[in-house]
């Protein structure tokens, strides 16, 4: 996974990993370590979401209200 990873993620890049696989689980550490030695921050989509004078409409796009 990371090999593919590695010289494509940038900031601001999402990383959508499947919880069913058969090696998702193994690799997460190995990800999380290669991803913050890059000097990148990892978050959960929940902080990516502005909450305070926003809304978001049936297309996932969060608007100003």
């Amino acid at each position: 996974m990371w090999k593919r990873l590695n010289s494509k993620i940038k900031p601001g890049d999402i990383i959508l990993s499947h919880n069913g696989t058969k090696h998702t689980a193994d690799s997460l550490d190995m990800l999380i370590k290669n991803i913050k030695q890059k000097g990148l921050s990892i978050v959960t989509v929940s902080n990516l979401i502005y909450k305070d004078n926003y809304t978001i409409n049936i297309n996932g796009t969060q608007i100003r209200k």
